[in-house]
């Protein structure tokens, strides 16, 4: 979530947004701004922009009105091509303040903030082959999403697995905009279970909503042991919800493949990995306390 001071930031942009979409509308065709809408058409006249030399000549449009005490004024408009970079840098603002937004409600833990692809150690040939493997995942997220392309991450604790999700995650906001978060399936059940309370803000379908039309949904900690049936319908309803909408969802777990469909069933799994092609496999020993971080 963007802070008071970034929010401010963000109308204040939006309103240049808006003046700025106006003002080229003026320039371009002559469209009168609501203000000006009883002001006459003058002549149009071609000079030169000064503010930027390779931006050329352009055909200057004027507007002639008059003020309370019947003085005669003149409304021209600006060069289109200095407009248009002035939107560009606006947007260029925005985007910038709705990547900081959606990195903010992705969910990444403090641990994990300084990961990226860049900063990741790929200390054995299968390390180096995942890293290379969630770089193209990443890359082509465009057709990723739109085939609902999961991912299954496995291996031992402390093998770079939550750094290649985080990294992931943060490529694909940067790039896209996209809806991503990282979650667990502790949190993401008690998120659902929180609702069951009498004065509880949010609804079931209200969360499950939530999780289920993400863009992108990330869950660690995958198959360890369920307090109830219910938690475990909870995760299987999310997963089989996302897939029949062709929702990619990525998979973090401890466990080895066939554990992990004896732990959520092997229908979940097999969706999720498009039949077992869709996984990474990290089975090497822990950075942990090899001064790598994970």
């Amino acid at each position: 979530m963007l802070d008071l001071n970034q929010r401010s930031e963000r109308e204040a942009l939006k309103a240049q947004q808006e003046n700025l979409n106006e003002e080229l509308s003026f320039a371009v065709e002559h469209k009168k701004p609501w203000q000006f809408g009883h002001w006459h058409s003058g002549e149009i006249r071609t000079i030169e922009c000064t503010a930027n030399a390779g931006h050329g000549d352009f055909g200057q449009f004027t507007l002639i009105g008059k003020d309370l005490r019947g003085n005669e004024n003149f409304k021209v408009s600006r060069c289109p091509a200095c407009i248009r970079d002035e939107i560009a840098q606006v947007d260029e603002k925005l985007r910038s303040l709705r990547v900081s937004d959606l990195l903010s409600e992705a969910g990444i833990a403090r641990r994990f903030e300084h990961c990226e692809f860049a900063t990741y150690q790929p200390v054995t040939p299968g390390a180096a082959k995942n890293l290379s493997a969630c770089q193209r995942y990443a890359e082509s997220w465009p057709d990723r999403l739109a085939a609902g392309t999961g991912l299954v991450m496995l291996g031992k604790c402390g093998t770079g697995k939550n750094h290649l999700a985080v990294s992931l995650a943060k490529t694909i906001i940067r790039n896209h905009l996209a809806r991503v978060e990282i979650t667990d399936v502790m949190r993401l059940t008690r998120a659902v279970k929180n609702t069951w309370r009498n004065n509880s803000d949010h609804t079931e379908d209200d969360v499950l909503d939530h999780f289920i039309s993400l863009d992108l949904l990330i869950i660690d900690e995958v198959g360890v042991q369920f307090g109830s049936l219910a938690e475990s319908a909870i995760l299987q309803e999310v997963i089989n919800a996302r897939y029949e909408s062709i929702l990619p969802t990525i998979l973090i777990s401890n466990l080895t493949f066939d554990q992990l469909k004896d732990a959520i069933g092997e229908r979940i799994v097999d969706r999720v990995t498009d039949g077992g092609r869709n996984r990474q496999v990290f089975n090497w020993e822990s950075y942990r306390g090899n001064g790598v971080t994970e």
